[in-house]
C-alpha cells in the first residue's frame, strides 16, 4: 500500500486509470490506484516504457466490464431502496397519497389540456414550406375616418412583382364563400369556395395528390377541389376532368389536393381561376380603386421585409398617386408577415378563422397557476405530517444514515408519485381530451402525434413537477437532529410554520383569481345570451345564397313562404347580424368633401327591419313597391345620428357619389328614419354608425321567422315548399339565435 506522497506520485499515470479510479469510487480509488501504479512503475523499470504502457491498457480494458458492472449494481442498489420505502410509505398513508397523486395529476391534465391548445394555436400556418417568406399586403387608407384593412386592390400584387425584384411571386385570392354545387343530380351547399391565383400552389404548400399544379388554375372556368370534396362528389373514380356546376356556372375539376389543414387561417374545399373573374368582370379587377382582395407575397431569401416596405411609399404615388391627386385621401401599404395573421391580426374585415395571442397568454398563465397549486398542496401536505417523519429521520440519523441520503430517499419518494400521477394523468386526458375538443371546436389529438416530443416531454413534466413539488419537504424533513426528535422536540418552527403560512396564503391566492376570472367568463357569457342585441333573433331560419338567377324568383318565393301555415313573416338582407359586415365612406351633406365618414352598410327587403323587430327612433320604414325608397332613401343607426351631430332624420340626406362634372349629376339619398342600435357585428366591437338601403337586387339570404309553436312542424313544411318552387336549390341555412 502506497502512502499519500507515493498515491500523489501515481496520480498521473494515465487518463484510463483516473476515469477507472472515478468510477469505483474514492476509497477503490486509492487502492486501484496505488496497486496499479506500484506494478506500472516496476514494469516501466525492468522492461520498458512501452512494455509498461501495453500491460496497463491490457489490464484496464479486460477489468472494465466487471468493474462497471459492480458499481452499477452497488450504486442502484440504494435506488432501488428508496423506491421500495417510497412504496411503503405511500401504502402507509393512503389518504395522503391519493391527494397528493390526485391533486398533481388533475393539476398536470388541467396544464396539458391547455398546452395542446396553446400548441395548436402556435401553430397555424407553420406547415408552409415557405412560411418564413410569405407576407399579406395590408392598407392603411383615410378617406376623413381612418381605416386599415387586410385587402387590397386586384392589380397591386402582380404591380409589386413587376416593379420590385425581391418579390419572387404574388397570389390574389378572394375569401371563400358559401356556393352551390351542382354534379349531375346531386346539388349541395359548400361553404369554403373560392378564386385564387395559380401561383397559389407555389406560395403556398398544398400537396397535389392529381393534376399540375403549375397549369391547374391558369385557365378561366377550372377549379381545383380537396381530397374531401372529390371522394364526396365522383367516388373513387378519376375527378379530373369532370365538370361541375358552381352557382348555375360550369367549371372544369383540373386538380386535387389534399384537404387543409384545420391550423390554417383560410380554409378551401374548392378554389377557382381568378382567370374566370378576369373573364366575367375584367375592368373592376383592373380597377385601382376596388379594395376587396387578399394579396400575398413571396419574398427572396435574406430580404429584410422593411426594405422593402421603405419602397413602397413611391410604390402607391406611381401607380395611385394620379388617382388620389385632389381627394385629401391617403393611403399607405404594410406587410404582415404569414405567421401572425391567425394569432395577431385585428382588422374590422378579415378571415373569420382567427385566434388572439392575448388568450394564448391568458390560458397559458392559467395552466402554470393550476399547477402552482397542486404543487402547493403537495408541499403543505408533507410538511403539515412532518412530525410522523420525524422519528423516522432520527433514527436514520442516529444508525449513521447522512442527510444527503436522505434527500435522496424524500426526493425518490416524489418521484414515484410524479410517476403515478403521470399514469392517472394519462387516464384523465383519455377520458377529458373528446370533451375538451368539443368545448374548444376542434380536434386536438392529430397534435399529439405530430409533434414528436409531447408524450416525452409529459413524462418529463410529471417528473420535475414532482421533484419540485419534494425539493422542499426533501431539505425540510432531512433537517432534524436526533437528539431532538428522539427527546419529542420541535424546532425550527418559526421558519416552518412562515414558509407553510405563505404556501397556503399563495395557493388561496391563486385559487381566488381563478375563480373570480371563471365567475367573470361565466357572467360574460350570460351577458352575450341574455344581452338584448336590439332586434328579434328567436325562431329566425336563415337560408343563404340568392344568386343573381334567384333574385328575379324572390318575390315569388317570399310570398310562398310567407302563405305556410306557422310561418309569421320573411324576408330578405345583404348580410345578416354577427356574420360579418360590409365597409364603406360616405359623405354627410354638410360635411367637406375631405370629411368622408367611415361607416359600416348593408342592403334589406322592404319588410325586413319590421321582421326583425328593430325599432324607429323616429322617422318610418321602407314602403314596398315605393320608387324613392328604392333609389333614394336611407335609415341610419343611432350611433351615426349621433356622430353626425343629427337630433332627427328631417332633412337630413348623404352625398353619395360627386363625379367631376356639372351639380346635376352629384346624387343625393333621403334619411327617411333612425333605427335603434343594434350589434351588426361581434359584442367585442363597438356599435358602428350604420347605413341602411333597401335594394332588392343586392339580396343575398332570406330569413324566416316562424312562430314559436310547433317549430319543427313548420319547419319541415318550409323544407317541403323550397324543394318544390327552388327544385336546383339545396336546402340549407341556420337558425340565428344558434349562430
Amino acid at each position: 500500500m502506497l502512502n499519500i506522497q507515493s498515491r500523489k506520485r501515481y496520480s498521473d499515470i494515465s487518463l484510463p486509470d483516473r476515469i477507472l479510479g472515478y468510477l469505483a469510487g474514492y476509497y477503490d480509488d486509492y487502492n486501484i490506484g496505488g496497486e496499479w501504479g506500484e506494478e506500472w512503475l516496476t514494469r516501466k523499470k525492468e522492461r520498458g516504457w512501452l512494455n509498461a504502457w501495453i500491460w496497463f491498457l491490457g489490464q484496464f480494458i479486460r477489468s472494465f466490464p466487471y468493474f462497471l458492472r459492480d458499481i452499477t449494481n452497488w450504486r442502484t442498489v440504494m435506488v432501488r431502496s428508496y423506491i421500495k420505502v417510497a412504496i411503503r410509505h405511500i401504502c402507509r398513508h393512503k389518504g395522503q397519497a391519493f391527494i397528493n397523486i390526485t391533486s398533481l395529476a388533475v393539476g398536470l391534465s388541467v396544464c396539458v389540456l391547455i398546452l395542446l391548445w396553446v400548441l395548436n394555436e402556435l401553430s397555424y400556418d407553420r406547415y408552409h414550406l415557405n412560411v418564413d417568406r410569405i407576407y399579406r399586403v395590408c392598407i392603411q387608407v383615410d378617406l376623413g375616418t381612418p381605416m386599415t384593412a387586410p385587402v387590397v386592390m386586384a392589380p397591386l400584387g402582380p404591380a409589386l412583382e413587376a416593379d420590385f425584384p425581391e418579390v419572387v411571386r404574388s397570389v390574389r385570392m378572394e375569401r371563400p364563400s358559401r356556393a352551390t354545387i351542382q354534379y349531375e343530380d346531386q346539388i349541395f351547399r359548400e361553404r369554403h369556395v373560392g378564386y385564387a391565383d395559380a401561383s397559389i400552389f407555389e406560395v403556398f404548400t398544398f400537396p397535389f395528390i392529381e393534376g399540375d399544379p403549375k397549369t391547374a388554375l391558369t385557365t378561366a372556368h377550372s377549379v381545383v377541389i380537396t381530397t374531401g370534396m372529390a371522394q364526396k362528389y365522383f367516388g373513387d373514380t378519376e375527378a379530373v376532368g369532370r365538370i361541375l356546376k358552381i352557382n348555375g356556372k360550369e367549371f372544369s375539376v383540373t386538380g386535387i389536393v389534399e384537404n387543409v389543414p384545420s391550423n390554417s387561417h383560410f380554409k378551401f374545399d374548392m378554389l377557382r381561376s381568378f382567370e374566370t373573374l378576369y373573364a366575367e368582370q375584367r375592368p373592376e379587377l383592373e380597377s385601382w380603386t376596388n379594395i376587396q382582395y387578399y394579396s400575398y407575397i413571396l419574398l427572396q431569401r435574406n430580404v429584410d421585409p422593411e426594405f422593402l416596405e421603405a419602397k413602397l411609399p413611391a410604390f402607391v404615388e406611381s401607380h395611385i398617386g394620379a388617382l388620389l391627386q385632389g381627394t385629401n385621401v391617403s393611403l399607405e401599404l404594410f406587410l404582415q408577415p404569414l405567421k401572425k395573421i391567425y394569432l395577431y391580426s385585428d382588422f374590422g374585415v378579415d378571415s373569420p378563422q382567427l385566434g388572439d395571442i392575448a388568450y394564448v397568454y391568458l390560458f397559458s398563465g392559467v395552466a402554470v397557476f393550476v399547477l402552482l397549486v397542486a404543487c402547493f398542496n403537495f408541499i403543505n401536505l408533507s410538511t403539515a405530517r412532518s412530525i410522523l417523519r420525524a422519528r423516522e429521520v432520527g433514527i436514520r440519523k442516529a444508525l449513521g444514515a447522512v442527510r444527503s441520503r436522505l434527500i435522496g430517499q424524500f426526493l425518490g419518494e416524489s418521484l414515484v408519485l410524479g410517476i403515478m400521477a403521470f399514469i392517472v394523468m394519462s387516464i384523465l386526458l383519455v377520458i377529458c381530451l373528446p370533451l375538451f375538443n368539443s368545448l374548444v371546436g376542434g380536434d386536438l389529438s392529430p397534435i399529439i402525434l405530430r409533434t414528436f416530443w409531447f408524450i416525452p416531454g409529459c413524462i418529463l413534466l410529471s417528473l420535475f413537477t414532482g421533484l419540485i413539488a419534494g425539493i422542499y419537504p426533501a431539505f425540510f424533513l432531512s433537517r432534524f437532529h436526533p437528539a431532538s426528535v428522539l427527546k419529542q422536540q420541535r424546532g425550527g418552527g418559526r421558519n416552518r410554520s412562515a414558509l407553510r403560512s405563505a404556501l397556503v396564503v399563495g395557493q388561496f391566492v391563486i385559487s381566488i383569481i381563478l375563480i373570480i376570472g371563471s365567475i367573470t367568463v361565466y357572467r360574460q357569457l350570460n351577458y352575450m345570451r341574455n344581452r338584448r342585441l336590439g332586434y328579434s333573433k328567436e325562431h329566425i331560419f336563415v337560408m343563404p345564397g340568392i344568386d343573381e338567377s334567384m333574385r328575379n324568383g324572390y318575390p315569388v318565393i317570399r310570398e310562398t313562404l310567407r302563405g305556410l301555415s306557422g310561418v309569421v313573416d320573411v324576408s330578405a338582407s345583404s348580410l345578416v347580424p354577427m356574420r360579418g359586415n360590409s365597409m364603406g365612406s360616405f359623405l354627410p351633406e354638410g360635411f367637406a368633401e375631405d370629411q368622408l365618414q367611415r361607416m359600416e352598410y348593408f342592403n334589406v327587403d322592404h319588410n325586413y327591419l319590421q321582421m326583425m323587430e328593430m325599432e324607429l327612433v323616429s322617422g318610418r320604414y321602407f314602403q314596398k313597391g315605393l320608387a324613392t325608397d328604392i333609389d333614394a332613401s336611407v335609415i341610419i343607426n343611432e350611433t351615426a345620428a349621433r356622430k353626425f351631430g343629427w337630433v332627427d332624420h328631417q332633412g337630413k340626406r348623404f352625398i353619395l357619389d360627386s363625379p367631376p362634372g356639372s351639380e346635376e349629376e352629384v346624387r343625393y339619398v333621403n334619411v327617411i328614419g333612425i333605427v335603434n342600435d343594434f350589434h351588426q357585428a361581434s359584442l367585442h366591437r363597438q356599435i358602428e354608425p350604420l347605413i341602411i338601403f333597401y335594394d332588392p337586387a343586392a339580396l343575398n339570404f332570406i330569413s324566416v321567422k316562424m312562430a314559436s309553436e310547433n317549430v319543427v312542424h313548420t319547419m319541415d313544411l318550409v323544407k317541403k315548399t323550397w324543394k318544390e318552387i327552388v327544385p336546383d336549390r339545396p336546402f340549407d341555412g341556420f337558425f340565428l339565435d344558434e349562430w
